[in-house]
Parts: structure tokens; sequence; C-alpha cells
């Protein structure tokens, strides 16, 4: 109990008493070392041979007491919550709900409101899951044999059917180690992102480009360097532009097709050169093929198929192709080329991204094998031609419309980018956001600027909406450019 006491002693003091232990302890194993370890003589001896120390004085104590209890009064008045954000997420900027929430809410109450803006496949009942799909989900939900976890990087019988169904002719078939499945397509281009989001490091994306680049890049702390795509030319890459971007830090180049917002579907020559210079360069890619085969003349061509030599981490999802982006269903496939990502360990930091999630959902996952091999090609046509169908009327529509110039027509997707000619439009021009808010106030018409995509003077039109919604939306918007193309006519006289 002694030793305890003074063991209990501040730091210095204690070190002072302790100090001549050893030699008090030696000195008493020489005296009673006959005697039997835990005797109370040879406690007594121990006890004698420490230096006691005397008591500190009162005026001491009571100063070190008076100290203790100022200071316990100064933490309870300084004591307050302090709740913070953390920087990062706080830092989340996404450019469609800053510009769009300052627009929202400013329709004409007079006109219903038709969106053009909103790049969701299933808004209108003419595009909806296939019955092949909705059965196996079903199926999977009923059988009771798809409710627990599954493993992080995917159900197996899943990971095996992606990769059947996405091996790219002429490259190595995929395995199912080569699979990772992902909360949709946006998860998944989050986790290639981070991934290969090196201290410092930079990526090249596409201008015009869906924001969420740029936002994920931000948040996994990349700097977003953007190469353009060329309006005249079918919106393909700026090839010669690329090498003036890429350093030593550049991470990966993200290739998007067929696109968003463009609508642009790339032919193989002209992907065999982005991937040349890709190869030339050095630099990975990570392709969002989430429009994956939706194109409406030209053959599909997925980047890896392009070429052997350039590692591919591809991203797709049900969302758009299968008309299911509610499900959240998403899958990266790795195509190596040569061992590179796997050397940097690309494949075991995907699964450890994934092992924070634990993957999408279960049945969804054991419904996704029927859904890949049983889905009819007539129904994967019968969904081309209605997109198909709509994009005609919108070009055509445009086309007729003074103050809007389509550069190229869309050649897949659900989406195009239309021009504002300059000195048209009075108190607009080629200002995206103010012709946005304004046929919106005016026309209950919902587009979104251009600046949402990097791309001022533009606005994105989605052409998912039948032909007969479209119709209308175009009446209003022509109503409205015909409107303010006569203030014009006025000003100028």
């Amino acid at each position: 109990l002694k030793f305890a006491a003074l063991a209990r002693r501040p730091h210095q003091q204690s070190r002072a008493i302790w100090a001549p232990l050893p030699a008090a302890m030696a000195s008493v194993e020489r005296a009673g070392a006959a005697e039997a370890p835990g005797s109370r003589k040879r406690a007594r001896q121990i006890a004698a041979a420490v230096p006691q120390q005397a008591p500190a004085p009162r005026e001491t104590q009571d100063a070190a007491k008076a100290k203790e209890e100022k200071s316990s009064e100064m933490t309870k008045r300084q004591r307050t919550w302090r709740v913070r954000c953390g920087e990062r997420a706080d830092g989340i900027k996404n450019p469609i709900r800053e510009i769009m929430d300052s627009i929202a809410g400013k329709e004409n109450p007079s006109k219903r409101l038709i969106s053009l803006a909103q790049g969701d496949p299933t808004a209108y009942p003419h595009l909806r899951p296939g019955d092949v799909m909705v059965n196996a989900a079903v199926d999977a939900l009923s059988c009771g044999l798809a409710n627990g976890y599954q493993p992080s990087q995917g159900h197996p019988a899943c990971r095996v059917a992606v990769a059947e169904a996405f091996s790219p002719a002429g490259r190595a078939p995929l395995k199912p180690s080569d699979v990772f499945m992902t909360l949709g397509c946006s998860e998944a281009l989050s986790h290639c992102i981070a991934a290969l989001a090196v201290a410092g490091g930079n990526m090249l994306l596409p201008r015009p480009g869906f924001c969420l680049y740029q936002v994920l890049c931000d948040y996994h702390g990349v700097e977003a360097r953007y190469y353009d795509l060329l309006a005249d030319q079918g919106w393909q890459v700026n090839i010669q532009q690329l090498e003036s971007l890429v350093d030593d830090k550049t991470c990966a180049l993200l290739i998007n097709n067929p696109s968003n917002p463009c609508g642009a579907v790339y032919s193989k020559e002209h992907l065999i050169e982005v991937m040349g210079a890709a190869e030339a360069l050095c630099v990975p890619v990570i392709a969002d093929e989430v429009y994956a085969e939706m194109s409406f003349s030209e053959p599909y061509v997925p980047c890896a198929a392009a070429t052997t030599r350039v590692p591919v981490l591809s991203v797709c999802a049900l969302s758009k192709r299968w008309l299911a982006p509610g499900w959240r269903l998403g899958w990266i496939t790795v195509h190596d080329a040569g061992g590179i990502f796997a050397d940097a360990g690309v494949p075991d930091t995907l699964l450890k991204l994934c092992q924070v999630s634990l993957g999408p959902s279960a049945p969804l996952q054991a419904a996704l094998p029927e859904i890949l091999r049983s889905t009819p090609p007539e129904w994967y046509a019968s969904v081309l031609g209605a997109l198909e169908a709509s994009a005609r009327c919108c070009v055509r529509r445009c086309k007729a419309i003074p103050g809007f110039e389509v550069a190229s027509e869309p050649q897949g997707a659900m989406y195009f980018m239309v021009r504002l000619q300059p000195g048209v439009l009075a108190g607009i021009d080629t200002d995206d956001v103010a012709f946005a808010r304004q046929v919106l106030q005016e026309e209950s018409i919902a587009v979104l600027p251009g600046q949402c995509f990097a791309a001022p003077g533009y606005f994105r039109v989605v052409f998912a909406a039948p032909p007969e919604v479209l119709e209308e939306a175009f009446d209003r918007l022509e109503a409205f450019c015909r409107r303010h193309t006569a203030k014009t006519e006025v000003a100028r006289q």
C-alpha cells in the first residue's frame, strides 16, 4: 500500500523517491535471502530501505487545491459544442444543383412543366425496364437465397455474367476477378478516380462533359484538366491538345462514349487515335461507358476494344441501356495491359474501396445474370428506336427555330447540345443561364444551361420524352424565341 501511495505522487517527486529503490532492494535481498518471498519481515525490510519524504506544508497543499478548483471552474466555463463539418464533404459543389437551384420554382403557373433537363429515361411510361428484368428481380427476391451479405467485390455468379457480357473482341476475356460491383455508375466512377488519385495528381476530363467528373476529382483531391471536344466535328476529342495537358502527375484520361451531354458516338478509327495518344503519353484510361450500345447508326466500340496496349477501367450500369437508374446497380471492369494495373495494385485498391460500402443490393446482383443473358434483342431495338425517333423530332424542330443551332446531330445516348446564336435573342444573346431562366419563367420548359457542362453558350436537351411531348415543348420554345427575336428586330429599327 505504501508503494502504491508513492506511485500516485507527481512524476518529478516520485522519480526522486523511487531512485534509491534498486539499491534498497539489493540490500534487502542480501539480508533476507534465506527468507521466503512475501514474508512480513521482508516487507518491513523493503519499506525501511526506502527513504521517507516529509509531507508537503499545509499552505502548499491549500494552494494546490485552490489552483485545481480554479482550473476546473475555467474548464466548465469554456466547454462548448464543437460540431463541425468535414472540409472535403463541405466543399462539394455540384454545378447543376448550384445553377438550377437559382432557377427552380420559377416556372409559369399557367402552363404545365415539361422537363427536357433530367437524364432519367423512365420519366415517361413508354420507356420502362423489360419483363425479363422485372421477373428476374422478383424471382431473386422471392426465392429467399439473396438476403445476406455478399462478397465485397460482388456476387460471384453476377461477376461471371458481367465478365462474359463485357469482354471486348480482340482482347483477353475478362475473368470474374476483373469485375467489381458498385452502387450504380456514380460509385463506379468514384472508385476509379479514387484508386488512381495520387497526391498532387491531375486527370484529363472532356469539355463539354458530365459535371460529376469534376465533383469527384475535387472530392478526391485531383486537379481537373480539360481537353476540348470539337463541336463541328461530331464532338470528337481534340487529340493534338492532349500532349500539352499531360505531365508526370497525370493519373488518367477520362473518355465518355457515347457521350453525355453531346450525344456523340465515336468511330473505331477515332477511338484508335485517342487510345494511341494515351499509349504514347503512358496515361491509363477511365472509360465512362454507361451508354454502351446506345448508338443509332455508328457501331458502338468500347475503349478496351480499340487497343490492347492501354490499361482501361470501364464503368457501366443498369441505369441507361436497361432503363433502371433507380436500381443503383453498376460495375467496373478492369482491362489490364501487360499487368500495368496489377503491378500498381489497382485491383487491390478497388477491392478496398468496395469493402467500404459492401456492394449493391444482393437480390439485384442475383438477378443480373438472367437480365444480361435473357433480355431479347428486340427489346433493346425497341428502346433505341424510340430514342432515335425522339432525337430526330428534336433536331428537326431546332433547325426551324431562330436563335438555335445544332452543331452536331446526336448519334446516340439521350442528349444533344444546342448552340445559342449570337445577336438573335433580345436580352439573352448567348447567355445560356439567362435563356434557361427565362424560358422556364415564360414557357415552363426546363433545360440545362451549358455552363453545367463547362460549355457556356449552349444548352442541353434530353430527348427521352415521347415525340408528342417533345412537339409541345418545341412549340413553346419556338414561340419564346420568335417573341425575343421580334424584340431584337424592333431594337435594331
